[in-house]
């Protein structure tokens, strides 16, 4: 049998296809699959580029991990747009956070902090019951995560204009977003030539600022929102010596660990496998 997991992020789209010996047939990316912060229109249009280059496979079974799956509306989107694709078959669609738990721990107690464009806990109680930590969106949470940190960075540019301070890190923000100067920033957002992966775009740079201010001020304080994330996810779950694992592009940065000063365990697999295992399992369920 074929198998397909999908890995729906702010950034990119991760499709990986194996077989029943788990050898790896297909992986490649798409652009972004968060219909909260990218929109309907450009989440559809990822998944369907996606599927445009597995026409010639004929997949058994579909599982996709989506931010905003966890939702009862955010579910209905997904499976819009799935089950069409894949007529022939099993779908079954999961948040982003589940399908990454299930590839980094497994299905055992444990805690995993997710932290790329957003950034959220995820664990599980040694009754299976699952919980989560953050996670609430772009505009109401993720904290630590990569549109926070673009966000604050953009925000302490906007500032030094003000101040009539003009740095060197704030032309380095604008050229980087492509706009003449920081205050068109606003209306790039208004009119949607700015969204969250391109504010979220901005870490790598805000990273080779370091240990100048703001950014310092600013990963510092990323790191302290992250290492709260994972504490009290911990505190929660209530398992003792249970392993947590990290994964993202900001919660796997050196700096990052460095700042948040944890002790991570090494994951099983990235998500697009623990999206493999959901699907394997959905047919497993109907025999």
């Amino acid at each position: 049998m074929i198998y397909l997991g999908i890995d729906g992020g702010g950034s990119k789209t991760t499709f990986l296809v194996t077989d029943d010996d788990d050898t790896e047939i297909r992986r490649f990316q798409t652009g972004p699959s968060n219909w909260l912060s990218v929109g309907k229109d450009t989440a559809a249009a990822s998944i369907g580029a996606g599927a445009e280059q597995l026409i010639d496979l004929k997949l058994d079974a579909v599982c996709g991990g989506f931010a905003g799956a966890a939702r009862p509306e955010g579910l209905a989107f997904y499976k819009r747009v799935l089950e069409p694709l894949f007529p022939e078959a099993k779908v079954r669609i999961e948040s982003d956070a589940f399908i990454a738990y299930t590839g980094a721990i497994g299905l055992a107690p444990g805690v995993l902090l997710i932290a790329g464009t957003g950034s959220i806990a995820i664990g599980r109680k040694n009754d299976g019951t699952m919980i989560r930590v953050g996670g609430w969106g772009p505009h109401f949470g993720d904290d630590g995560g990569g549109f926070w940190i673009g966000r604050e960075i953009v925000r302490a540019a906007l500032r030094s204009f003000d101040c009539q301070k003009r740095s060197d890190f704030e032309t380095r923000i604008s050229r980087k977003l492509g706009v003449q100067t920081i205050t068109d920033v606003v209306s790039a957002w208004a009119a949607g030539t700015i969204g969250v992966p391109e504010i979220a775009g901005l870490v790598p740079e805000v990273m080779t600022l370091w240990p100048h201010e703001p950014a310092a001020r600013i990963i510092k304080s990323a790191a302290e929102h992250l290492r709260w994330l994972v504490e009290t996810a911990v505190q929660r779950v209530a398992f003792p010596n249970c392993p947590v694992c990290a994964s993202g592009s900001i919660a796997l940065h050196p700096l990052m660990r460095q700042l948040m000063e944890l002790s991570f365990a090494e994951p099983i697999a990235p998500a697009e496998r623990g999206a493999v295992m959901l699907a394997r399992q959905a047919v497993s369920l109907l025999r």
